[in-house]
């Protein structure tokens, strides 16, 4: 057939040809022979350049990236610079419900957890596992840190389409868990530590200010939400998970209980926070008394975190990563 062609086609055929066949093994030698190998000086690197802390929650959550009220995540991701990488998956009015719809996208996807299968199988065959360090690939990496902060939305009162019965709140705090710690979840991350924290108490007296303003309760009530703290601190211990019970804080605090879990802190009479030792401490009472019993040193609206709420979480994380993992503890300096 060849021969039947003009020598100018032939000549073009076998260009293409040789040309084809060059790009092909460049292809080749360039793929097989960079795999592996470390990226060259000023070359891109692919992200993340550190660890990850996660900050998953509802509208506090996102609203902790704010400056303005000294937001909780906006302090973390300063405290962490050049350490840990901070991410706010904060979503406005989401539930515990809502939370495990989204959490694929919010908790990264460890593969090849078939070696953390095979690991666990040659051990029961008194086999030795490979090192831990080939658990995961080098990206993506597990977060170090991951805080769950639900239950405010959850409730409040049905027929609320945000309502979640208490009992399936408490059954997806344990599902969010297990997205992290069951082997067999595609986001399976034993090196993750996590953090639960209980919604924060409500200001009723706040709450029936926005229902005469509004001429409806928004239909949160104090009473109600403490059993979703309650709830939160029951699955951490269930768990075995260090957890934060922001609900009691902000109770004891505005009572003028200021020493708990070794934990102390003053405010003054425009909610400013000043750090006491650890041990005994006080609480400044207001100068005059307050139309909202004081739990608008904490809380902007009766629901979401003031200037001194963001303040009072920010402090309370800290002292537990300080407790439960000092590895983690940032530097202060």
């Amino acid at each position: 057939m060849l021969l039947e062609l003009p020598l100018s086609s032939v000549v073009l055929y076998a260009a293409v040809t040789l040309l084809l066949a060059f790009s092909g093994l460049y292809l080749l030698v360039h793929f097989f022979g960079n795999a592996g190998a470390a990226p060259a000086p000023g070359s891109a690197i692919e992200y993340p350049l550190y660890g990850t802390l996660i900050a998953f929650g509802d509208s506090i959550t996102q609203g902790g990236s704010s400056t303005d009220d000294r937001g909780f995540v906006a302090r973390l991701a300063d405290i962490y610079t050049r350490r840990l990488d901070v991410l706010n998956r904060g979503f406005s009015g989401y539930t515990s419900r809502d939370a495990l719809s989204v959490a694929p996208m919010v908790f990264p996807t460890m593969p090849l957890q078939r070696k953390s299968r095979l690991a666990a199988i040659q051990r029961a065959l008194g086999l030795t596992p490979a090192p831990e360090d080939l658990m995961f690939p080098e990206r993506p990496q597990p977060p170090h840190l991951c805080l769950i902060f639900f239950g405010t939305n959850d409730a409040r009162a049905a027929p609320n389409a945000q309502h979640v019965p208490l009992e399936d709140f408490r059954a997806n705090i344990r599902r969010l868990v297990a997205l992290l710690r069951d082997p067999a979840s595609a986001h399976y991350s034993p090196k993750t530590r996590i953090l639960l924290i209980t919604p924060p108490a409500v200001g009723d007296r706040m709450m029936d200010e926005l229902a005469r303003r509004d001429g409806r309760h928004p239909g949160w009530r104090n009473a109600v939400t403490k059993h979703y703290a309650q709830a939160v601190m029951e699955a951490a211990e269930e768990a075995k998970l260090p957890a934060i019970d922001l609900w009691t804080w902000i109770e004891d605090l505005v009572h003028g209980n200021a020493a708990i879990d070794g934990l102390s802190f003053r405010v003054n009479a425009e909610g400013n926070f000043t750090a006491t030792d650890f041990g005994a401490g006080g609480l400044d009472a207001a100068s005059e008394p307050s139309p909202f019993e004081g739990y608008e040193r904490f809380l902007s609206d009766g629901l979401h975190l003031s200037a001194g709420g963001n303040e009072l979480l920010y402090r309370l994380i800290i002292a537990k990563i300080r407790d439960a993992w000092p590895e983690l503890s940032p530097s202060m300096e």
